[in-house]
């Protein structure tokens, strides 16, 4: 894995946006954002999926619709609000 530089922001308000450094996992289906930078950015999760570790555990994580930016790119997005145990990570 590598890491990238990744823009989260509020897609209701488009003025709160976060910079971020996140590993790029390319078998990860999803995003992980820090569950406490999204709240500090004021988005608010909409529901909540299970998921399977690699370790073969279940966790329940809740997600969330963002905008964000990458190597360029911009577009929405469904996003993960990771634990304090969880790495953020670009999916």
């Amino acid at each position: 894995m590598f890491s990238a530089k990744l823009i989260v922001w509020n897609p209701t308000e488009l003025s709160r946006s976060e910079e971020i450094d996140v590993l790029v996992d390319t078998g990860a289906s999803y995003s992980w954002v820090s569950s406490s930078r999204l709240a500090g950015l004021g988005v608010r999760p909409t529901r909540r999926l299970i998921f399977r570790t690699i370790e073969g555990r279940t966790i329940e994580r809740e997600l969330a619709p963002v905008f964000v930016r990458v190597d360029g790119y911009t577009g929405g997005d469904t996003v993960v609000l990771a634990e304090p145990d969880d790495n953020e990570v670009l999916g």
